[in-house]
């Protein structure tokens, strides 16, 4: 008898198998598991013939341009398709309100196969794929593309690596098992080169990206004797650096580097009502739960959220929030 991932397994290729035109598409504003979970899927599925789009609403950050595959990526606003498809791929997105715009796309008549290991996933879909102590998507796809014995190929592997590299925090966050280390391992033996793919996500940026680096340090802020870290980013300062906001995708990750840091926040203003959160934590501090309270989601250690209020008054309501939460684990 088939245990339940296999049958799971069976599900999607047959769903695969039966559709003439695929949408894979995920979360707004797309992070390195995202897109290299989305592209290993397309080269899967291309290699069965079918019809198959990769479309998010959000750029990629330039530091993922080296990636296999990458010219296939599509974004919203730049979609001169018709919009029909009879199958959708779900990546990494707890609720199919957070695919953004790309949610027009996706018809009633059109069969949805859910992939995620957010824990706060709603489940929707035809088929539900759904790990929440897997790393990474990407290392759920590995694990599917050995089930149904698809060649993991040089390019594959570093799709997939780049994927579990990412949202692991570069292995560093509590997701990372034993079995996220086995398939890492195996997907380097198969062509994936750490070297390489990390000084290109890690160590190569632009120079009006380096510059923004410098001024987000410049202003970086400590409270609770340096247990939370802020960094603020108004349009401004964007502007001047010439730079975009998928320039600033991981920079949330800077307000850790502080010794004794325990949890940090990095805000992001959108327009002059709006302002995008993203928050990293240590340890048994979990951000998650901040973000579902303010719409959001993500994982116990690095969530975000956008939140109805100028970059100021959120900032004062984001240092509310991260003291109460300090102050409980103590």
């Amino acid at each position: 008898m088939a245990t339940k991932i296999e049958a799971t397994f069976s599900r999607i290729s047959e769903y695969i198998r039966d559709a003439e035109s695929i949408l894979i598409t995920g979360h707004v504003d797309p992070d390195g598991d995202l897109i290299g979970s989305q592209l290993a899927l397309w080269r899967y599925i291309s290699s069965l013939k079918k019809k198959v789009a990769v479309i998010n609403e959000g750029r990629i950050p330039g530091k993922y341009d080296f990636l296999p595959c990458i010219d296939h990526y599509t974004e919203i606003s730049e979609y001169k398709g018709d919009g029909k498809f009879d199958l959708a791929i779900v990546v990494e997105c707890p609720s199919r309100g957070r695919c953004g715009r790309v949610a027009s796309l996706i018809g009633r008549e059109t069969r949805i196969i859910n992939i995620d290991h957010h824990l706060d996933n709603e489940k929707y879909g035809e088929i539900v794929f759904h790990d929440g102590d897997a790393s990474a998507v990407g290392e759920m796809l590995a694990e599917y593309f050995l089930s149904v014995e698809y060649k993991i190929d040089r390019d594959l592997a570093t799709l997939l690596y780049v994927a579990i590299l990412t949202d692991t925090g570069r292995f560093r966050f509590s997701s990372t098992t034993r079995r996220t280390m086995e398939i890492a391992g195996m997907l380097i033996e198969l062509g994936a080169e750490p070297r390489r793919i990390s000084d290109y996500i890690y160590y190569s940026f632009s120079e009006p990206s380096l510059r923004l680096v410098g001024r987000i340090f410049s202003g970086i802020e400590f409270f609770a004797d340096g247990k939370i870290c802020l960094i603020s980013l108004d349009r401004e300062t964007l502007k001047e650096n010439q730079s975009e906001s998928s320039d600033t995708e991981g920079m949330a990750e800077y307000t850790l580097f502080g010794r004794g840091v325990r949890v940090g926040g990095l805000l992001r203003e959108i327009d002059s009502a709006q302002t995008k959160v993203s928050l990293r934590s240590r340890d048994s501090i979990n951000v998650s739960t901040l973000a579902h309270k303010h719409g959001g989601g993500g994982h116990y250690n690095a969530s975000g959220y956008i939140i109805a209020l100028p970059m100021k008054e959120a900032r004062e309501k984001l240092l509310e929030d991260l003291q109460e939460i300090v102050n409980d684990s103590v």
